[in-house]
Parts: structure tokens; C-alpha cells; sequence
């Protein structure tokens, strides 16, 4: 491994992290950015990156994983922060590197920031996965999906993911599609767990066991009914899904997505009334809620 490779992750949250943990491991010590200072001293004081960048000059590779998602709703995707960080490479980030975007974008954003670029920097889509409870088996070095802008970025990216990072990629013809994986996994995702919650109130109304039949269902071999916690939480699923939904809502006339979103709010306003239920009768009732990145 080359410990001399310039590499800057740009954005320290629960993704930039991630990704300065692991290359630590492998060797490399990248600079962080971050408008959050915080997050800069945290890497920097458990030793997974080598300091702040004080601009964005002379980096071989650029990671940017600047949070998508809105401070004030967690349903509106903000892309503001991602392109403000393409005008900085476009005035600061070295000619003929490599631009990987690992935040969950939508449909043309991986272009535009190209165009912003005007193609001196090669750049590629590679949404990010990771899974914090089981980072072992499902980290930032399981099989990721990649499209670069043009073919000179898919060359250049493929070979930083796949031979100086040993992360496996799944490679698409375009970036439109490597876009759309990342929303499409937490859309899917949202719309199976608002099943769930709608089931799980069916059986409430009923006064069914909805664990019951949820194993029962399950008992079949390609079933997997999903668990009804307290509603679908975190930044992630929630704002890839009205990403998806704002995205189709011109095309198609019915919504199942639609649904599931107003779903989920209902079950939501759900179980805070059986919880100040619960409270009333003094008896402790566990919160939980569906996340995922």
C-alpha cells in the first residue's frame, strides 16, 4: 500500500468517518473537512486522519461525503452543501484528480458537479454502504456499486476502489443508475417496513398477535415480514424515499411509495399515543426505530 497517496475525505459524519477509520487501517492517513469543527477534532483525536485541510490544493483523490439531507426536515433532500464543495474543487481541487461522491445523490448531480468541474478532475459515483452494528461483515469494504462520468473516471475510480482500497465494485453504465441504486435500497427498504407497521396495527385493531403471525408468515422460505418498531427513523430512509418519490411523482399516476410515507406518518402519531398510554399506566415501553445508512 502507498502511505504517500493525498487523499482528503471531505465531510466527517457517520460516512466520512466510516471511511477515514478504514483507510486508516489500510495505511493511509487522508486530511478531513468539515464545516463542523467538532467532527475534525474527533477524527484527529482517535487518530484516523492526519489533520484539518486548509484548502482543498494538491489532493490525488478527493471522497466527498457531505450530508444530503435537510437540518430542518429529514424529509427534503439539500444538495446545497455538495455543490457548494464542487465550486471549492473547481477552484482549488489538483487537475487529473479523482472526485469520488459516496453521498446519496439524485438523478443528474453526479453530471452537474462533472460540468462544475469541467471535467479537470475526474469524478465517479459510489454511494456509499455501511452498516455500524455489523461493520465486520457489512463495512465500508463490501461490494459497492460504481459509475464514473465518463470512461477515463470509471477507469481512475475503479482502480482507487478496487486496487489501492481492495473494496469490490459493482460497475453500471452510467451514473444515473449508480444514483438511483442507493435511493432505491432505502426506498424499498421504507416501503417494506411501513408494511409492517400497518400490519402491526391491523393486528392490534383486531386484537391479534402481530409477532404471531409475523412467524408465521416467515415460517415460508422466501418471506421476511419485517419488524414494526417505532416508526422509521434517522436521516437516511426517510429523505431517500421522498428523493425517490419526487423523482417518479411526474411519471407515474399512483404512488405505492406515496403510501407507505403516509403510512408511517400514521403509525408514528400511532404508537406516541400508545406511549402516553403506557405513561399514564406507569408501565415502561421500549423505544426503537428503524435506521440504515
Amino acid at each position: 500500500m502507498n502511505k504517500d497517496l493525498r487523499v482528503l475525505i471531505i465531510g466527517l459524519g457517520e460516512i466520512g468517518y466510516s471511511n477515514a477509520e478504514y483507510l486508516a487501517q489500510k495505511g493511509i492517513l487522508a486530511d478531513g473537512y468539515d464545516i463542523n469543527h467538532l467532527t475534525v477534532k474527533r477524527a484527529i483525536d482517535n487518530k484516523i486522519i492526519k489533520q484539518q485541510a486548509a484548502n482543498f490544493n494538491g489532493y490525488d483523490y478527493y471522497m466527498v461525503c457531505v450530508s444530503t439531507h435537510n437540518p430542518q426536515n429529514r424529509y427534503v433532500p439539500f444538495f446545497d452543501g455538495i455543490l457548494e464543495t464542487a465550486q471549492k474543487l473547481a477552484t482549488e481541487g489538483k487537475e487529473g484528480a479523482l472526485v469520488t461522491i459516496e453521498s446519496t445523490i439524485s438523478n443528474g448531480i453526479s453530471k452537474k458537479i462533472c460540468n462544475i468541474l469541467n471535467h479537470r478532475l475526474h469524478v465517479a459515483h459510489v454511494p456509499h454502504r455501511y452498516f455500524a452494528p455489523e461493520k465486520d461483515k457489512h463495512g465500508v469494504n463490501q461490494l459497492r456499486v460504481l459509475a464514473g462520468c465518463n470512461s477515463c473516471c470509471t477507469n481512475e475510480a475503479q482502480r482507487f476502489y478496487n486496487e489501492l482500497l481492495g473494496i469490490p465494485t459493482h460497475n453500471v453504465s452510467s451514473t444515473e443508475i449508480a444514483e438511483l441504486t442507493k435511493v432505491v435500497e432505502n426506498t424499498h427498504r421504507f416501503v417494506e417496513i411501513a408494511f409492517a407497521e400497518e400490519l402491526k396495527m391491523f393486528c392490534d385493531a383486531r386484537g391479534m398477535s402481530f409477532d404471531e403471525l409475523r412467524e408465521a408468515v416467515n415460517s415460508k422460505w422466501n418471506e421476511n415480514v419485517l419488524e414494526a418498531k417505532q416508526g422509521i427513523g434517522g436521516h437516511c430512509l426517510p429523505k431517500d424515499t421522498h428523493m425517490f418519490f419526487e423523482l417518479s411523482k411526474q411519471i407515474l399516476p399512483y404512488s405505492i411509495v406515496n403510501a407507505a410515507i403516509q403510512s408511517n406518518a400514521s403509525y408514528e402519531q400511532y404508537c406516541k399515543k400508545n406511549q402516553n398510554v403506557m405513561a399514564i399506566t406507569d408501565k415502561p415501553l421500549k423505544i426503537e426505530a428503524h435506521t440504515r445508512t
